[in-house]
């Protein structure tokens, strides 16, 4: 089994952030729908209890992840206030095989 390099972002969102997001979440979900397409995240969401998106991205190393991550409209507008990027290792179709 190989793994490409993958990396866990928890990007945790602003106290306030159901106010301060809402005039940027069309522009954030554009840019997800965007790194879903063309295969560099794997999966994106939030947790359940909505203090943190989560993201999974194929990225060479983590200074591309966090790239990645500073380009998206919640981290330019102060939608999230941190993010943790840590290695991963994904299993998926590609790497596993059906």
């Amino acid at each position: 089994m190989r793994f490409d390099p993958c990396f866990l972002a928890t990007a945790t969102f602003a106290a306030d952030a159901a106010t301060r997001r809402e005039p940027h979440r069309a522009a954030h979900l554009a840019y997800v729908r965007e790194l879903l397409a063309d295969g560099t995240a794997l999966v994106a969401g939030a947790l359940a209890d909505l203090s943190a998106s989560v993201l999974v991205l194929r990225a060479p190393d983590e200074a591309a992840a966090r790239a990645v991550l500073s380009r998206d409209p919640y981290r330019a507008h102060g939608v999230w206030t941190s993010i943790e990027v840590v290695p991963y290792l994904a299993a998926t179709v590609d790497t596993i095989g059906r």
